[in-house]
């Protein structure tokens, strides 16, 4: 059976490994500046921070037989502003102004491949499994009870006399990189649509940043 619960700084051994397996390639792309594990020590920073896309407090952990065994970010149109601040403080934070500016701009570029979400989509990011526990359905399980939350958060939305001036969730969203293909067999399967290719050739001497699909399950 697996369960579900938030992220906490004492789980940031196991979750920094998984987080950085989610896209390691594009990772260190971005995060890399002087070294080809330095985006681990940034993760690591960034995650204890808190808050933002690789912040503790924005990530849950899949939970089986007691182990961490997958971890999964959910983000809305309505956390973009608060993301791209946490952002750029954490990474001024950590690497001053001068790298820091360096990084900035290459996940700039990276965002046109990847995208911020937009109105009404909840975007799940950072998705990744424990590799000895990938094949045993805890991907597909994970999936799941995201999309069945959602739905039973629009049903409450539904009863709510006030659901009118909220956004309701109309899609779930994620982008899956193009030499993934059975992680993108895996989401079709579940309901899942290709809506957007989105090409990249973003290359340095630590990683690089290539074409991705974007895919919606609608609600």
């Amino acid at each position: 059976m697996i369960t579900f619960r938030p992220c906490t700084l004492e789980d940031s051994s196991t979750v920094i490994p998984l987080m950085f397996s989610a896209g390691p390639a594009a990772y260190r792309y971005v995060f890399s500046v002087t070294s080809n594990d330095q985006v681990l020590e940034f993760l690591e920073y960034a995650y204890k921070n808190g808050r933002g896309e690789f912040g503790y407090q924005d990530h849950q952990v899949a939970i089986k037989a007691g182990q961490v065994v997958g971890l999964v970010g959910k983000r809305s149109h309505l956390t973009n502003t608060v993301y791209t601040i946490s952002a750029i403080k954490a990474i001024l934070g950590f690497y001053g102004i001068l790298n820091g500016f360096k990084v900035i701009v290459r996940g700039l570029r990276f965002e046109r491949i990847v995208k911020p979400p937009q109105k009404g989509v909840l975007c799940l990011h950072n998705l990744a499994i424990s590799e000895s526990f990938r094949g045993q359905g805890v991907g597909r399980q994970l999936i799941t009870h995201f999309i069945e939350q959602a739905q039973n958060e629009n049903e409450n939305e539904n009863e709510n006399e006030n659901a009118k001036t909220k956004t309701k969730t109309k899609a779930i969203g994620l982008d899956v990189a193009k030499s993934n293909p059975h992680a993108q067999a895996l989401y079709q399967h579940l309901g899942f649509q290709v809506i957007s290719h989105n090409t990249g050739s973003l290359v340095n001497k630590y990683g690089m940043g290539n074409d991705h699909v974007y895919m919606e399950f609608k609600l």
